[in-house]
């Protein structure tokens, strides 16, 4: 067989029907799965926002979630600096199935990290499983994708009930985000914030009132801060004033509606209130109607604080404003000026009735010119004698001398007495001026020559007692033994069986015998005068 038998030869097939090759069903396949990945990639896939934090400090790209109420919404896809290298930029994917409120304009972003505020500690899981950005959603219609981020943790969630309200104060003290806030002792809520105003002069401190606390803030009710301790040493005595422990050791404020006032209308969310130092404060009295005057004194007011009162028997009619010097070139003295605010309201009767008033249409000013007229004036005192705190007393001494009236641009002016611990100075500056006058080195003298004077005579009768001790003393006794013997002989004398006293007895019998004959004798010559011319007749008896 040769070389061309053996070459297979060319069979021309006939058309027919064309099958589909089965090597192609892999990579078709392969290419759905990847297209339905794709799709459901970009189905599930959420938005994308950027926020931008002061630091990156814990978060990790690919690692740092986000979390809702402990419920994971996204994940942290790339950290980086900003343009102008000052904060850090988080770009993060959210779910899709996370609501579109975490794109609204009021959502909030923070990073949680162990922290202690306010007493609180918070964060603590993250010391395990490290940290993570906590979200808020919003409420508002529009929308966004660029963020900045809070650099503390909001203290209060927007889904939880009650209401805010801003407090201003000249001073923070020692409050601080999430201090408490207390009603009557309950705890009613927290501190949420704390700022400047913008032009620095106050503090502007946010607080959070939980439902249904909320609803016991009115137009009349009072915030103060129960910082701390609050000891009050006056005329009364000591006042200690505290809230919980732990508002001794991180702050707190409180409120409440006072009892003789009734309840204002009910307020709004933010309303603004003022936020006083202590409960004193916030309870004090508020008048409509204030006075302005004026007092001169000539004495230290040492002692003598702005805010110290103007009492009037008992009822503080006032408060001091501002104390000032005012200089006299005449004289060439200097003058205290005391600016106070008086109440007249106060100084009116609540119980007379109205129309029966001596001066029913006068004005304060009329009126304290009138109290000037009978004798009301104003007088230092002493309102603790520990401390040195003083207050201005007004009263009306009728034995005072007149004084006119004065107004200075229409302020009133309240003539003043010396008195306190002023008085007492002078008193004690004139004894003193007076004992200086006293020769003291004389009468030291005279004095000397006194004592030496009685040292002599001391010593006389001394020398006086030695001689009535050795000369005249043997000689008393011998004479009161003397005395002894006699009064011993005229007791025997006088017994009941001596001698003498039956001749005394025999001796009595006689005078009566005698008494009785005379007796007799006197009778009849009653009877017969004649008797004293003629004789007694014979027959005749006395008797």
């Amino acid at each position: 067989m040769t070389e061309r038998d053996d070459i297979p030869q060319a069979v021309k097939r006939e058309h027919g029907k064309r099958s589909f090759p089965f090597v192609w069903i892999i990579p078709v396949l392969a290419l759905l799965v990847g297209a339905w990945i794709a799709v459901k990639d970009i189905w599930e896939t959420g938005p994308t926002i950027t926020i931008q934090f002061s630091t990156a400090e814990g978060i990790e790209a690919g690692k740092t979630k986000i979390r809702h109420k402990a419920v994971e919404i996204g994940t942290v896809k790339s950290v980086k600096l900003s343009d102008d290298n000052k904060a850090a930029l988080v770009t993060a994917q959210l779910d899709r199935h996370a609501s579109n409120a975490f794109l609204k304009d009021d959502a909030r972003y923070w990073v949680v990290r162990p922290r202690i505020a306010g007493g609180q500690v918070s964060g603590l899981t993250t010391l395990l499983a490290g940290s993570y950005i906590g979200a808020e959603p919003g409420k508002v219609e529009n929308t966004r994708r660029s963020f900045v981020g809070l650099e503390t943790p909001p203290v209060i969630t927007a889904d939880l009930p009650g209401r805010q309200f801003v407090l201003k104060a000249d001073n923070l003290g020692s409050l601080d985000v999430n201090s408490p806030v207390y009603y009557r002792g309950v705890m009613a809520g927290r501190v949420v914030s704390n700022e400047l105003s913008r032009d620095g002069k106050q503090v502007e401190v946010g607080v959070f009132i939980h439902s249904p606390f909320d609803r016991f803030v009115n137009a009349q009710t009072r915030f103060w801060n129960e910082s701390g301790v609050d000891l009050q040493l006056d005329a009364t005595g000591v006042k200690l004033n505290t809230e919980s422990l732990i508002t001794l050791l991180l702050g707190g404020i409180a409120f409440e509606t006072p009892g003789d006032e009734e309840a204002g209308a009910p307020v709004a969310a933010n309303t603004q209130f003022a936020l006083f130092e202590n409960r004193n404060e916030a309870f004090k009295r508020r008048d409509t109607e204030i006075q302005p005057v004026i007092m001169r004194f000539t004495q230290s007011v040492r002692g003598l604080a702005v805010g110290a009162p103007l009492d009037f028997r008992g009822i503080t009619a006032g408060e001091v404003r501002r104390i000032d010097l005012d200089y006299d070139p005449v004289n060439v003295r200097f003058m205290i000026i005391v600016e106070a605010n008086l109440f007249p309201e106060r100084l009116r009767s609540r119980y007379r009735d109205p129309a029966r008033r001596a001066m029913p249409e006068s004005t304060p000013a009329q009126r304290i010119q009138r109290f000037v007229e009978h004798g009301f004036r104003a007088q230092m005192r002493s309102a603790n004698l520990l401390t040195g705190q003083q207050y201005i007393a007004l009263e009306f001494f009728p034995k005072a001398q007149k004084a006119a009236f004065v107004t200075k641009d229409g302020v009133p002016e309240i003539p003043t007495l010396s008195g306190g611990f002023g008085e007492l100075q002078e008193s004690i500056q004139n004894i003193a001026s007076k004992l200086e006058k006293v020769p003291f080195e004389q009468v030291a003298q005279d004095l000397r020559k006194a004592l030496q004077s009685l040292d002599v005579t001391l010593k006389k009768a001394d020398t006086l007692i030695g001689q009535l001790s050795s000369d005249i003393a043997p000689e008393l006794r011998a004479t009161l033994e003397q005395a002894r013997k006699t009064l011993g002989g005229a007791e025997k004398a006088l017994g009941s069986d001596s001698p003498l006293q039956g001749d005394l007895r025999e001796t009595l019998l006689e005078v009566t015998k005698a008494a009785e004959s005379v007796r007799a004798l006197t009778d009849y010559l009653e009877r017969h005068p004649e008797s004293l011319l003629r004789g007694k007749r014979s027959g005749e008896t006395t008797k």
